[in-house]
């Protein structure tokens, strides 16, 4: 494990053995080039992410999980963000390249938090349940490539005043306190854009949007959850109780706070941030 987390996580730089293998299929199967931090906390407790990943593979890679991905997305509320101009990207120091960058990582933050919150929503849903279920096969939907992204910086390695602009975007519309969304270090090359959304961004919390936003995702994607759920594999009866909760408490703790919260988020800011 590494400080590169604020909760205890394996990165996926350095993770070896089955767990590197785990996290390449991850990112195969659900076609983008990271491994959520749901997924990189699953990793520390042995035998933990073989199981969920295993159990809800099969509905990622038949399309189920995006399919449903794309109608929850596509039913977000908008904050009503402003759109940022390109001049004042510009003089926040946000070059044509890094608007580029900075839309990579929106589009698939956007992406994953859909599919993670609607599969492992499912997941919570089918953990324990032994029944057997059909399984659907849906057409699978292609998704147009996502770009690489840049390295995830250390939470440790941001210098303190960044840190904290880190640490209060994450606060905004609700926090538990324990996790901080990787989005917010990604985007932190650029420390002048996250200046902007944090003040647009606040003004919703302030008012209120946000949190309604935030609210309205976690709801819609429970309903999208139990859709996939039907389609799962039936779970093991024999499976650890250790491993269970471990999965139970880790997976309920994100979909229920960060995932939900950062859905609504990466589409206000997808909204309010101009194509390259």
């Amino acid at each position: 494990m590494s400080n590169a987390d604020p909760i205890p996580a394996i990165p996926e730089i350095g993770a070896k053995g089955e767990i590197k293998d785990l996290y390449q299929d991850i990112r195969d199967v659900t076609g983008v080039g990271v491994v959520n931090l749901v997924w990189r906390c699953l990793a520390t407790h042995p035998g933990a992410l073989p199981f969920a990943w295993n159990l809800v593979r099969p509905a990622y890679a038949s399309g189920l999980v995006n399919l449903e991905g794309r109608a929850f997305r596509r039913g977000l509320r908008s904050l009503g963000l402003p759109l940022i101009p390109k001049a004042v990207l510009a003089a926040a120091g946000v070059d044509s390249l890094g608007l580029r960058s900075i839309r990579a990582i929106l589009d698939s933050y956007d992406r994953t938090n859909a599919m993670n919150l609607v599969g492992l929503g499912a997941l919570l849903v089918r953990l324990g349940d032994s029944s057997s279920l059909k399984l659907l096969s849906p057409q699978p939907i292609v998704e147009p490539a996502l770009p690489p992204l840049p390295p995830l910086p250390p939470l440790d390695a941001l210098d303190p005043q960044l840190r904290y602009l880190v640490e209060i975007l994450n606060d905004l519309g609700e926090t538990d306190g324990r996790v901080i969304a990787s989005m917010y270090r990604h985007l932190a090359f650029w420390p002048g854009y996250l200046a902007l959304i944090w003040v647009q961004l606040s003004a919703a919390s302030e008012d209120g949007r946000l949190q309604a936003a935030i609210q309205a995702a976690r709801i819609s994607g429970r309903a999208h959850a139990d859709r996939v759920a039907s389609a799962l594999p039936k779970s093991d009866p024999d499976l650890d109780p250790a491993i269970e909760r471990h999965i139970r408490e880790t997976v309920t703790l994100f979909t229920e706070h960060p995932i939900s919260k950062m859905c609504a988020i990466c589409r206000a800011l997808a909204e309010a941030t101009p194509a390259p």
